[in-house]
């Protein structure tokens, strides 16, 4: 799709909805983000994640056509730029609204619900039970379900059976008290065995099958190496099980849920308040559970026009002419960016040239076999500016949303080597440049902006704490 600035006031009646928080997407990075703002704490770098930042609001972006499974748009915030001058590319892509699974085939699903003695701290239980009471009213009658506890050991508090009329999962959840230790690879792998085939004798046949694993700490009973647990996830699940991770409270072992998600094709959330336990339970609850690609990658063609090109909050793999990033499996609901920070080589003086960014998305779909691709293009201009030419309004709050998040990042590390000054100082030119890049006002951005100013103002106490000595 070619950047057209007069497609943009169509997007009320042609494109999904924006300024409003995010589905089926890990919402991690920005629950974790606000809460430790919230507590006036400054978050350690593993908090901070980028791309959770920049795609925790919804984004307005095309869906995909009839048959498609994903759509997949490239635009620019200003169409190009100047030789020397910084602008931004992004690639946006979205799936099918979630929301509708009646024609979908039922799922099954074992609930994996950390009891340790911690959850009695702050209503830890009581989210926990509110969310899946809630949660459980969204599954269909047909749906399959486990419930598994687990705290020093595991145990299956009911082995895997059709909801129905949900009155008998309700009882369950009621059975979820506060014991001791935190077995979590117990509860794990007995989460998963009710899901396997061959150790159930049920004919679960090509229903989508899920571990939503519930916990508020660290694995302390047990097998509690992260590495072990996870690459025996990966082996038990074979593939054919996803796993999603829901972190409650602040003593996570943050690495292993996020890991045991992305290799599982699952999502990480954390749930901080009643907004995380209604997002991620009621809005996301279709998303947890239809999922839309899987082995999702993003190829960019780089025209030779640009000098320097950067993708922001994502690894890349670059060889010269095509950035290759990977992205998280894509369930119903998403819409998400790729935003990539450019600089435009310098040309012969009064030459304008014209140049084609083309992207390409990968993917294995969930309802058909074999490897699919998406792809998008759009034009650039360098040299002056074309007569007639707007900026893209979304792209560039985007832009300011990214750079401000990356800024975070950049700042948590500085802080986690106890450097306050020069974390202050990152954290102030990343402020500044997100200001410049959008200076006005944008709910999404504020609310990224109002977390920024909540770690600015701890980096002052420490900065101003330790100038004593």
């Amino acid at each position: 799709m070619k950047n057209r600035s007069f497609l943009l006031p169509l997007a009320g009646l042609l494109l999904t909805a924006a300024g409003h928080a995010q589905n089926a997407q890990s919402s991690f990075g920005h629950a974790r983000a606000r809460e430790m703002a919230a507590l006036g704490k400054l978050p350690t770098a593993s908090d901070i994640v980028v791309r959770d930042l920049v795609n925790y609001h919804k984004h307005v972006l095309p869906l995909p056509k009839a048959g498609e499974a994903v759509a997949l748009e490239v635009r620019s915030d200003r169409g190009g730029a100047r030789p020397g001058e910084q602008f931004f590319i992004q690639a946006g892509y979205t799936t099918h609204p979630e929301g509708d699974r009646a024609l979908a085939p039922p799922v099954a699903v074992a609930l994996v619900v950390d009891c340790s003695g911690s959850m009695r701290e702050r209503g830890k239980m009581s989210q926990v039970h509110n969310g899946l009471r809630a949660f459980v009213e969204r599954l269909r009658p047909d749906d399959q379900v486990a419930v598994v506890a687990f705290s020093s050991d595991a145990r299956t508090v009911t082995s895997l059976r059709s909801r129905g009329d949900g009155r008998w999962l309700q009882d369950c959840i009621a059975q979820l008290q506060p014991g001791s230790n935190t077995n979590l690879h117990a509860g794990l792998m007995r989460g998963i065995e009710e899901l396997r085939n061959d150790d159930t004798g049920d004919d679960l046949g090509s229903m989508s099958r899920r571990v939503i694993l519930l916990t508020d700490g660290i694995a302390n009973t047990g097998q509690t190496n992260a590495t072990a647990i996870a690459k025996e996830t990966v082996r038990r699940t074979r593939g054919s099980i996803d796993v999603s991770t829901i972190g409650v409270g602040q003593n996570l072992d943050t690495a292993l849920l996020s890991r045991l998600a992305n290799s599982n094709n699952g999502l990480f959330h954390f749930v901080a308040d009643e907004q995380d336990v209604q997002k991620v339970f009621v809005t996301e609850a279709d998303s947890l559970l239809v999922p839309a690609a899987r082995q999702v990658e993003l190829q960019i063609d780089v025209p030779r026009c640009l000098e320097s090109v950067r993708v922001i909050g994502h690894k890349t793999d670059y060889d010269g002419r095509t950035l290759r990033i990977a992205l998280p499996n894509l369930n119903a609901g998403v819409t998400g960016v790729v935003m990539l920070r450019c600089i435009m080589r310098e040309q012969p003086e009064r030459i304008r040239v014209i140049a084609k960014v083309k992207a390409r998305m990968l993917f294995d779909r969930t309802d058909a076999q074999g490897r699919e691709t998406v792809r998008a293009d759009t034009r650039l201009w360098s040299g002056d500016q074309p007569s007639g030419a707007r900026s893209d309004v979304e792209v560039t709050k985007n832009a300011a949303i990214a750079v401000l998040a990356e800024g975070l990042k950049k700042m948590a590390k500085k802080a986690d080597a106890s450097r306050w000054s020069d974390a202050d100082r990152v954290l102030q030119r990343a402020t500044d440049s997100a200001r410049r890049i959008f200076p006005g006002n944008d709910k999404d951005l504020d609310r990224v902006r109002d977390i920024a100013r909540s770690y600015s103002k701890s980096l002052k106490r420490y900065v101003d704490r330790f100038r004593n000595f």
